[in-house]
């Protein structure tokens, strides 16, 4: 216990004047006579003795009387020694969560006006040269820097909801490296309903000089379906044709959900329908399978109709199709195979040239040139596919079956890729693959180590330093490789196509190899991106010096920022994108949409659950953190009991009360009746 006025205490030399007026005040008795001494002497000293006890008691009620009221003006304080500030300019940080589940109800209606008016009652217990600063679980930049009392309580009322929300271990490691630059009191604070996924503490990243204080926001159980991810199954994208969409979706009830749908939207217009059964707290996979009828940019949505808690109920992708496909053959022979796989493919523009008379011009058009059997490339043509894979495009290369070098050497020179002069012979077959290759990617339902691969009578021994052996033979040596060059791809097989090479031309694995390596370049983007990403975003556009880029939305707007690497165009968002849906990006000064993006909202508050009581507390325990569970007015009264400690002039004056009454009781109603003998 201390004082906050102890100079009031020299008043307790006042306690001497009653002490004085009972020592000096005696009172004067009448005379009566009486015929009879001993009776005389029996109500001398039953009176003495009754009035000694009262002047005694009458005496201690006013010492104490007047020793209270001192003590209430010296107002005595009760201050907890382990969480006492030491006064002072005091600087305190608020980790407040915006995020979505805050837009839920609790006991005292939505759970984000429960936060303010906690936050509010903090900032309003803390002395007028203190300085704040919020933290938002979006990181608002704007709230970030420290300000007084006022501005700080401006801009709580200025927070909104957030579709954006990072880790607690990420705000309390930014909460950390805003407050440890200061001396002083510091005060760190967290408000929010404590989700269990988003609230997991590996270690507690604050410094132990700052007081920590953990406000948990009471909410109720809100059963939630979510649309978790999404993607493509099919290995064939092209118009008109029938193409796979496989979607996550997860059951955050303590129900299970029976014969629920999930919907494919594609240009505003329903495109399918899946039927979903899902177990509480469990996910499921379903698979919709639609076609579109032309090629270009689509905006496409799938749909959980009916759901109470719309954050995750919606997932924005784009599908980009090509109409077409350009595929060019440059060959010396008549071998049927390439045109068997592309001529009679709906979707595939196909065009096979002699090695005598090719159109370079053309080149810019195709999707993928193939060199298959060239009796000879010379420096011409070694050069127009240098720079038509460099800016991005693919070539699928066969050697020649009679020619040393599979007549490859200029392009081997190009490329930095050496060959065996001669085929290598022996009965061999391919024995591994790359599932995860592009070439590859999503054609097989699981992986099965009992596939069917192609078999080897002779092949060239090719090697790279840089490249990826996407199939391999038994040996270890390369039966395909993939030397990447610029934005492209230079695909080499390592056996020609004929009867004598291998198998692989008849093999089910040639036609799927074939049409992949025409899209290689066509579905580089993924299908959407999240609000919050901080990575880079590829358009699959060239790089313009001094270009503007606008990402347009239907409700808002954000200029990105745009980075050049190897001349294509790239966008960082700084994860500002603060509505999910479809965005078109816009070049400076033109009114028309050059690429399509798609955002969602991320997923981890989907699960809607917040931390048992139990588990907040071991936390707590663990990571030695102080915590509050109550209204805000408790808040504040007990932040003052913390910081201000516990007054006590209350009770002195209640207690300097009751001696006074105590006194006018004696007085009141102690009496010395002695009674004479009849």
């Amino acid at each position: 216990m201390t004082w906050l006025y102890p100079s009031f205490l020299w008043a307790l030399f006042a306690l001497s004047i009653p002490i004085i007026i009972h020592l000096f005040n005696f009172r004067r008795y009448k005379k009566i006579l009486f015929p009879n001494v001993r009776l005389l002497q029996q109500i001398d000293h039953q009176t003495k003795s009754g009035n000694k006890l009262k002047k005694y008691l009458i005496l201690a009620a006013r010492l104490l009387a007047i020793a209270f009221l001192v003590f209430a003006f010296a107002q005595p304080i009760i201050i907890d020694s382990k969480q006492a500030v030491k006064g002072g300019k005091k600087h305190i940080s608020i980790i407040f969560d915006n995020s979505y589940s805050m837009n839920l109800q609790g006991k005292e209606g939505p759970l984000l006006e429960a936060a303010k008016n906690r936050a509010r009652a903090i900032v309003s217990s803390a002395n007028n040269g203190d300085e704040f600063n919020i933290i938002t679980a979006d990181m608002d930049a704007s709230m970030m820097h420290f300000t007084g009392k006022q501005a700080c309580l401006e801009n709580i009322d200025k927070i909104k909801i957030s579709s954006n929300a990072y880790p607690l271990q990420n705000l309390l490691a930014l909460q950390n490296s805003q407050l440890y630059k200061f001396n002083g009191d510091k005060l760190a604070y967290c408000i929010s309903d404590f989700q269990a996924k988003n609230s997991k503490l590996s270690s507690n990243p604050l410094d132990s000089s700052i007081k920590q204080t953990w406000v948990k926001i009471p909410s109720e159980i809100n059963n939630n379906l979510s649309i978790d991810t999404a993607y493509l199954l099919s290995p064939i994208l092209q118009a008109k044709q029938a193409i796979t969409l496989m979607a996550a979706v997860s059951n955050f009830t303590e129900k299970d959900i029976e014969n629920n749908t999930l919907e494919l939207w594609i240009n505003g217009k329903p495109k399918g329908i899946a039927s979903l059964s899902i177990k509480a707290f469990q996910s499921e996979t379903v698979s919709v399978v639609f076609t579109v009828e032309t090629g270009g940019i689509h905006q496409c949505e799938l749909r959980l109709p009916g759901d109470n808690i719309p954050l995750d109920d919606v997932l924005y992708f784009s599908l980009r199709l090509n109409q077409d496909h350009h595929v060019n053959t440059i060959s010396s022979d008549n071998s049927p195979y390439l045109e068997a796989v592309f001529a009679e493919n709906p979707g595939f523009v196909y065009k096979n040239e002699n090695a005598g008379s090719i159109n370079y011009s053309a080149f810019k058009q195709k999707d993928l040139i193939v060199l298959q059997g060239v009796n000879g490339i010379g420096s011409g043509l070694v050069s127009e596919l240098s720079q038509f894979i460099q800016n991005g495009g693919t070539a699928l290369v066969f050697p020649n079956k009679n020619l040393p070098y599979g007549g490859l050497q200029d392009l081997a020179t190009a490329f930095r890729f050496s060959i065996s002069d001669q085929a290598i012979l022996g009965q061999i077959r391919v024995s591994a693959i790359d599932a995860e290759h592009p070439v590859f990617k999503n054609i097989f339902e699981k992986n099965n180590k009992q596939l069917d691969l192609p078999s080897v009578a002779k092949y060239y021994q090719i090697q790279s330093g840089s490249s990826n052996d996407f199939m391999k033979l038994a040996n270890g040596s390369a039966f395909m490789k993939d030397i990447g060059f610029g934005k492209g791809h230079l695909l080499l097989c390592a056996v020609a196509l004929d009867a004598g090479f291998s198998n692989f031309q008849n093999h089910a694995l040639f036609v799927p190899i074939c049409l992949r390596a025409s899209m290689m370049n066509t579905y580089k983007n993924p299908l959407y991106y999240s609000c919050a990403d901080l990575n880079d975003i590829y358009t699959g556009l060239p790089f313009v010096q001094e270009s503007g880029v606008l990402l347009l939305g239907k409700k808002t707007s954000l200029i990105p920022e745009v980075i050049n690497r190897d001349g294509s165009l790239y966008l960082n968002t700084n994860g500002e994108i603060s509505i999910p849906g479809h965005y078109q990006l816009r070049l400076k000064n033109t009114d028309s949409s050059v690429a399509d993006l798609s955002f969602n909202n991320v997923r981890t508050e989907s699960d809607t659950r917040s931390l048992s009581n139990e588990a907040f507390d071991k936390i707590c325990e663990n990571f030695n953190i102080n915590h509050f569970e109550g209204s805000a007015e408790k808040l504040g009264a007990e932040i003052n009991k913390i910081e201000k400690g516990f007054p006590l002039w209350k009770w002195c004056i209640l207690f300097s009360l009751i001696c006074l009454l105590f006194e006018i009781l004696l007085i009141r109603f102690f009496r010395n009746n002695v009674k004479l003998p009849a």
